[in-house]
């Protein structure tokens, strides 16, 4: 995820990025776009596994549709967004949860939930699919279309 933010600030700083961050492709994202999305997807999925980690009892189900309120009030942050303010904010996200995942035991790790539409998972699952997963596919995403 530490990467991912690297090379993502790398790409954005040292490419002719600026005419290309709010430019969208047919059911695609802008740039800028899919970083109000990682800005508030992180500390999302991050909030799950905390969720998780302290229930006791059951497994809760846990996880949000496409069309979540929070989700895509992300993508609008970033469509209308400064892209350095885009970029600090991620930074900080993206610190905070690199602490956060490292300071997790394993005992914290194995703990599950049951995904909405995947099912069961562990928060380690949880932390590699929807938090370092995500973010690369998203590096991809990002690194296509300042690629042009």
């Amino acid at each position: 995820m530490e990467s991912v933010y690297e090379q993502l600030a790398t790409l954005m700083i040292h490419s002719d990025a600026n005419r290309l961050l709010r430019v969208a492709g047919v059911n695609e994202w802008s740039v800028m776009q899919v970083l109000g999305h990682m800005v508030e997807m992180i500390p999302y999925w991050l909030g799950h596994c905390r969720v998780l980690i302290t229930t006791t009892g059951e497994p809760p189900v846990f996880g949000r549709g496409m069309d979540a309120p929070e989700r895509l009030a992300g993508i609008e942050h970033g469509s209308n967004g400064d892209p350095k303010e885009l970029l600090g904010l991620l930074h900080d996200e993206v610190k905070a949860a690199a602490s956060a995942i490292r300071d997790m035991s394993a005992a914290e790790r194995s703990k599950r939930g049951i995904h909405i539409k995947l099912g069961e998972l562990t928060v380690a699952d949880c932390v590699e699919r929807f938090i370092v997963a995500h973010s690369e596919d998203h590096l991809e995403q990002i690194r296509a279309t300042l690629s042009g």
